[in-house]
């Protein structure tokens, strides 16, 4: 009998120590086009603590720690017992085929805010009803509702399921397969994907559109910034409160009385330490002049992002 007892207790002392290994799990889901940025601070998070257990979700729709996401949401949008923490900054950008009329025109003006709201939520044919030689172009789009459509949109002062043209399943990447085969096609996307992080330089094949930051019809020497992707982000961090260029967040929805102390330090990590690995991957980091808030607030509490 006392054998059976010390069998038992040795197996619900093995089951306790389980259990508590499983509190102790950090795995992250949410927004693809910053798993780049949050694999790498898992990398060099476990250099520091390697014994810790994090990593990113296998599948989409499983189960997570961290949701991410990257629009602005009402704090009460996923539920009260949740909250959402802002870890970095990502930028958007208008651009086009290398071929397109409209990026030919665009490339050494600039483009204005206001031009923006035309192209990508208005019908083009009624730009050519108005202007025979205006010239032509295709919105391309996400085809739902997702983190950089909604963030675009938000940037435009619309919503998201108004934005022009045809929509595109798969995620952000697939914009620009799409418009690299439409010589007339225009989308927008994250620096991330729009630069190659190696020479910092935009990718072949494509034009972005420089938006024109001072609204004044052309490109003054401060605004040459988009040539470099070091440039611009340095201007976005000098500049975190202007409204120039569509930025947003990304952040972490956690469970406000979770019991999980590796949870805790790894989201405080990345808005500390974790700053330094942003830059590198086309993000932008924290400062304290953020107000961590958008133009657009999305208070659909169905809305997971699947981008």
């Amino acid at each position: 009998m006392k054998a059976k007892l010390t069998g038992l207790f040795l197996l619900l002392g093995a089951l306790t120590a389980q259990a508590q290994d499983n509190n102790n799990k950090v795995s992250l889901g949410g927004t693809r086009f910053t798993y780049p940025l949050i694999e790498k601070w898992i990398t060099e998070y476990k250099k520091i603590y390697p014994k810790a257990d994090v990593q990113l979700a296998k599948n989409v729709g499983e189960s997570v720690t961290i949701q991410i996401i990257a629009y602005h949401a009402e704090p009460t949008a996923f539920g009260d017992d949740k909250e959402i923490t802002p870890v970095s900054r990502f930028a958007l950008l208008p651009v086009g085929n290398e071929k397109t009329p409209l990026a030919q025109t665009l490339v050494k003006k600039g483009v204005k805010k206001e031009e923006l709201k035309k192209y990508f939520l208005e019908d083009p044919e009624d730009a050519l009803e108005q202007d025979k030689d205006a010239p032509k172009y295709q919105v391309y789009t996400r085809a739902s509702k997702v983190c950089s459509s909604i963030s675009f949109a938000s940037y435009l002062g619309d919503d998201a399921e108004n934005i022009v043209g045809k929509g595109i399943t798969g995620d952000d990447k697939n914009l620009l397969e799409a418009i690299k085969r439409d010589p007339l096609g225009i989308t927008y996307n994250n620096l991330g994907y729009l630069y190659n992080l190696q020479t910092r330089q935009p990718l072949k094949d494509f034009t972005i559109f420089p938006i024109d930051l001072n609204n004044n019809g052309k490109l003054d020497k401060e605004e040459q910034i988009y040539g470099n992707l070091d440039l611009l982000i340095s201007f976005l961090e000098k500049n975190p409160t202007s409204k120039a260029i569509p930025t947003e967040n990304v952040y972490f929805i956690t469970h406000k009385n979770a019991e999980n102390g590796e949870l805790k330090r790894f989201v405080n990590w990345t808005k500390h330490e974790g700053q330094a690995y942003v830059k590198e991957l086309g993000f932008v980091g924290l400062n304290d002049a953020n107000d961590n808030k958008s133009a657009f607030v999305e208070s659909n509490n169905s809305f997971k992002s699947k981008n």
